[in-house]
């Protein structure tokens, strides 16, 4: 039976543990921002510097490398020369692309991004990703001719030597023989151009004030738009207008079609290198909906700096913390740094919030998706770029800190807008920032008319790019939740991460599934605190055991069962000497008995019912 000492001793104990777990888990809910991730800036550092540790332990365990595990791990390390080494062992002889048993133009031009990094020549990558440009037969190409007073004119196309009669009517209408690359479009307004005449040259002179431009679209019936570039000239003028669109084809042998990735890696890397991509820009914006699992805006993005992608990029985002695309080619981690890669340097919410995230479900050995080297070094790349180690045989972007030698890190289109000069010799850590002579000054989201939506809001209009964040030039509204994996806390995604595990609440798209937290991982955070409970509790039950009878006597003393006055000692003798025996009477129960002559004098403290009661019988059993 458990003494009132021991019980207090427990409860007292049991009462400390729980308020110490409670503390805990209040501490590391005050760590976390209003996306529920971790922002301890020190413990963000350690946890970068963890990541990269990480990333070159595992590469020294692998007795070998893959082609993409080793062109991530220089994308993020630098010039690590096991990784070096296996993207030069990959090389098709005699050619400068990847890998040898089949040359692919997403391979070598993620070669050319991992060969800037660390400073060596590109220039035969290059030659060789240029060499696998094509025309881009997959789009419909208008001549649009304008008369600015819209009053009916009369004007003339010259090509191939010959020239040709359009007449523009009052009704903006356009009509007459175009030969045999131009005929009248079937709305009327436009000129379309054949395809066998998209490299040709057009000439257009008209008798008055007249503006020329450009259109495409996909196919017959697919989305217009209008190029980039328009002229204008006076009466009697001539304007000049050629089709400039091209794309790559996958870089196989005898592969003359358009494939969409490797065009869009393909520029990714040329842009990097700081060449004109920009006639490859109508071919990805026109098909950009059609192909929209290779996450299309995060490139045309950092490609053209247009307000459409950076809306759709950061629209994207789910719940505050990552992007995960339907059918693409990589995982939510390789999204996620693609997303990052181009909203680097924006100032945008979206991308801290994603790298506060990818904190909180770092692995406990430093790298993530279960110590995967490309998605780790994909991550670190995009969202925590290093310089690079050159390891000589170019001049590559690592030479020199950009910001150190004076100069500044813009996008490569403000940059040239502003009239500054872009210094291909310095190295910025952002992806898709260039070295420029001049300092562009972003505007604040206030400066736009805009305003900044908190995180439970999204923008109901264009989003633009400030210097506080993700701007709203509309109405910041309350995320609308229509699934209920969603309101239930879950997170609907193609497939489930290793930490989490799959329910059966609803998603919104059929192809998702619901993914909550495992049972494992909500304890990420306070399980060292729960570590050190638990051994503050062992300590104080084993203390308790050891002074288990001075515990004892505290309680007695506190309900007054035991005096703390020094025992008297009883009179007579001295120790030692001869005192006379006295003999106790014994007394004798029965029908016989004799009666004491007097009742002994029993003395109670008076504060102990129990105590008190026990006396009590004492006497009645004396009578």
């Amino acid at each position: 039976m458990i003494k009132r000492g021991q019980l207090f001793l427990l409860n007292f104990i049991f009462i400390i543990f729980i308020a110490g777990f409670v503390f805990a888990a209040n501490e590391t809910n005050s760590s976390r921002n209003n996306t529920g991730v971790s922002v301890n800036s020190n413990e963000n550092l350690q946890g970068i510097d963890k990541a990269y540790q990480c990333l070159k332990d595992e590469i020294e365990k692998k007795s070998s490398l893959s082609l993409e595990e080793a062109i991530f791990s220089v994308l993020a390390l630098g010039s690590n020369s096991k990784s070096v080494s296996k993207i030069e062992d990959e090389k098709k002889s005699g050619e400068n692309c990847w890998p040898k048993a089949g040359c692919k133009l997403v391979e070598t031009s993620q070669v050319l991004l991992a060969y800037d990094k660390i400073g060596k020549d590109t220039k035969g990558i290059k030659d060789w990703i240029n060499s696998k440009k094509k025309t881009a037969g997959d789009l419909t190409w208008y001549l649009e001719i304008d008369i600015q007073n819209h009053e009916a004119s009369s004007c003339k196309v010259k090509y191939d030597n010959s020239e040709r009669t359009i007449t523009v009517n009052n009704d903006l209408t356009l009509s007459g023989s175009g030969g045999s690359c131009l005929s009248v479009s079937s709305n009327g307004y436009w000129l379309k151009i054949n395809n066998d005449c998209l490299e040709k040259e057009f000439e257009i002179n008209c008798k008055d004030d007249f503006i020329t431009s450009l259109l495409y679209q996909r196919g017959a019936s697919g989305t217009l738009y209008v190029s980039s570039e328009t002229h204008s000239a006076p009466s009697l003028g001539a304007t000049k207008e050629k089709v400039n669109s091209y794309c790559f084809n996958s870089g196989g042998n005898n592969d003359a079609k358009c494939d969409y990735e490797s065009t869009l890696w393909g520029a990714l890397a040329l842009n990097k290198e700081g060449e004109d991509t920009d006639s490859l820009i109508p071919y990805l914006t026109a098909l950009e909906e059609n192909n929209a699992k290779f996450f299309p805006s995060s490139f045309l993005y950092i490609l053209r700096q247009d307000e459409n992608s950076y809306n759709e990029i950061v629209q994207k985002q789910k719940s505050n913390k990552y992007w995960e695309i339907a059918g693409s080619p990589g995982n939510r981690f390789y999204d996620t740094s693609l997303a990052m890669l181009s909203l680097a340097g924006t100032g945008a919410t979206e991308f801290e919030n994603a790298r506060t995230y990818l904190l909180d479900i770092q692995q406990d050995s430093g790298c993530w998706d279960n110590n995967n080297l490309k998605s780790t070094g994909f991550v670190l790349y995009s969202g925590w770029p290093r310089a690079g180690v050159s390891s000589g045989g170019g001049t590559g972007a690592t030479s020199t800190n950009c910001i150190a030698s004076g100069n500044y890190c813009e996008s490569q289109i403000a940059c040239l807008e502003t009239g500054g000069l872009i210094l291909n010799s310095f190295e910025c850590s952002n992806f898709r920032e260039v070295c420029c002579s001049v300092d562009v000054k972003q505007l604040s989201c206030a400066e736009q008319s805009g305003i900044l939506c908190s995180s439970s809001q999204q923008c109901d209009g264009k989003t633009v790019s400030s210097i506080d964040g993700t701007c709203c030039l509309g109405a910041c509204v309350n995320k609308q939740i229509e699934s209920t994996c969603e309101v239930n806390g879950g997170s609907c995604r193609s497939s489930c991460f290793s930490d989490e595990e799959q329910n059966t609440e609803s998603c919104s798209f059929s192809g998702d599934v619901c993914c909550a937290a495992g049972t494992g991982s909500s304890s990420k955070g306070i399980s060292a605190w729960v570590w050190i409970l638990l051994a503050l509790l062992i300590i104080l039950v084993i203390l308790g055991i050891i002074f288990r009878n001075k515990i004892r006597l505290l309680m007695y003393r506190r309900r007054g069962d035991v005096s703390s006055r020094p025992m008297q000692q009883p009179r007579g003798p001295p120790f030692g000497m001869n005192r006379p025996m006295q003999r106790r009477p014994v007394p004798v129960f029965g029908a016989g008995a004799r009666r004491p002559l007097a009742k002994p004098q029993i003395r109670s403290s008076g504060n102990s019912n129990e105590f008190a009661e026990t006396m009590r019988k004492l006497q009645e059993m004396s009578k």
